[in-house]
């Protein structure tokens, strides 16, 4: 009978029959009356070149097992009294003698030589005994093999399943947005000022003023971060204050988003005296992405190798030397990953400018350069994710009349449409992102 979870093929025998003698099936409660009726069994089953026959694999293994009785259960986990092998590619000769060393070639030869030894009565079983023949198969997958195999398997179904549940959800929220935006997206969408009290127009405004915060802020917190995480990674020792560095680093990267708010408010707004500006907004945004922008750089620059830095040492080179030439480009992809991400989570925060130097609407000309460019330093501005809280909350959706008369758009269409377009900002930083690293990746030399 055959036992899938071990590869195994059991067949039970014993003398004493049920029904005087009556032939079984090889099964446990109607066994066979002898050996040889159980090869005969095994040699219908997986013998010969049959259709219908269940040819034996690498690793598979025929049990016989001796009974006192019917039904009186064997002792499968106890040693073979009797094992012979098969080996296609392990016969040293043409017939074999089923030992390990010399197995007999095929299923058939060794079902013939187990016959002729029982004929000449030498593999006698007694009740609770057992004799077994394994099939061995060059490059054929082990039991252990087949069970890892398996589970492999089944570890990928499951985190295939986990992967749509969280995708699945992702895709459908996205679709949603858009459908709900679709009216409102366009390029004079993109292009136009928001006007009469932003209840018509576009989001031009808000979008250049979020580009002024992103850019100003990556402008301060990079080197900042990039040259500290170089520090700490090639230049500071291992003590008690490089600890509490890093420590510190690791805290500032959970703080909420509010408590930089707060900060940005009480160091920049208040005692630097930048008032609410791009400026002192920037500057909060900087401090709270360069916790970040510093552990990413730590892991890239310890991603390289000792040895690279050591090869260098040997040419008298200098510590700057091989920073500036060997480590920084073989960690560049890695940096410049951390760098990017930020600028996308930098695009998407509302708290930290919030008090700092987000306003509520300002008006923009329609033309000339203050078009592009409007706003300064020392200026408030708008900016996206900003923007869509004013219209979710302050901003009453425009008359009936106005949208039949095309001086206003449906406030629905309006708050959608800035949301898809910051999500699509933020998928598009995150895209360039994963190519900038995925092409500096191709290109290392390591």
């Amino acid at each position: 009978m055959p036992d899938p979870k071990t590869n195994r093929y059991q067949y039970f025998v014993s003398r004493r029959q049920n029904g005087e003698g009556a032939g079984g099936d090889g099964s446990c409660e109607h066994p066979l009356p002898s050996v040889r009726d159980a090869l005969a069994n095994i040699a219908q089953q997986h013998g010969g070149s049959a259709p219908q026959v269940k040819r034996l694999a690498g690793y598979d293994r025929v049990e016989i097992f001796a009974l006192d009785k019917p039904g009186a259960p064997g002792q499968p986990g106890r040693a073979p009294r009797y094992e012979f092998y098969v080996d296609p590619l392990g016969a040293a000769d043409g017939e074999g003698t089923g030992t390990a060393q010399r197995p007999w070639p095929d299923l058939d030869t060794a079902l013939a030589g187990v016959a002729r030894l029982d004929e000449q009565g030498s593999i006698p079983l007694a009740p609770g005994e057992h004799m077994a023949l394994s099939v061995r198969e060059v490059f054929s997958a082990t039991p252990i093999d087949r069970r890892r195999r398996r589970t492999e398997t089944i570890a990928g179904i499951v985190c295939g399943i986990m992967t749509l549940l969280l995708v699945v959800p992702l895709v459908l929220i996205l679709g949603h947005l858009v459908v709900k935006a679709w009216p409102a997206l366009s390029v004079s969408f993109l292009f136009e000022n928001p006007r009469t009290s932003m209840t018509a127009g576009g989001i031009w405004a808000p979008l250049v003023g979020t580009f002024y915060l992103v850019f100003i802020s990556l402008l301060v917190a990079s080197p900042i971060g990039i040259l500290a995480g170089v520090y700490l990674n090639e230049y500071a020792k291992d003590n008690w204050f490089t600890r509490i560095v890093n420590l510190a680093v690791v805290n500032l990267a959970g703080v909420p988003s509010i408590v930089h708010a707060l900060f940005g408010v009480g160091a920049f707004v208040l005692f630097a005296g930048m008032g609410e500006s791009v400026l002192a907004a920037s500057c909060t945004l900087a401090v709270m992405t360069l916790p970040v922008i510093i552990s990413s750089t730590k892991e890239a620059l310890a991603s390289v190798p000792m040895t690279f830095r050591e090869a260098c040492w040997n040419m008298g080179a200098s510590r700057w030397q091989t920073i500036r030439t060997i480590v920084l480009p073989n960690s560049i992809s890695g940096i410049l990953t951390g760098v990017i991400l930020q600028v996308s989570r930098a695009a998407g925060e509302t708290a930290p400018i919030l008090f700092t130097g987000a306003a509520f609407f300002l008006n923009v000309p329609d033309k000339g350069l203050r078009y592009f460019l409007p706003y300064s330093l020392d200026d408030s501005c708008m900016a996206l994710s900003y923007h869509l809280y004013v219209l979710m909350t302050q901003v009453k959706g425009a008359s009936d009349e106005q949208i039949a008369a095309g001086n206003a758009m449906p406030l629905e269409h309006l708050q959608y449409g800035t949301a898809v377009v910051l999500i699509g900002l933020v998928l598009a930083v995150n895209s360039v992102s994963i190519g900038l690293r995925v092409y500096l990746r191709s290109h290392k030399k390591w």
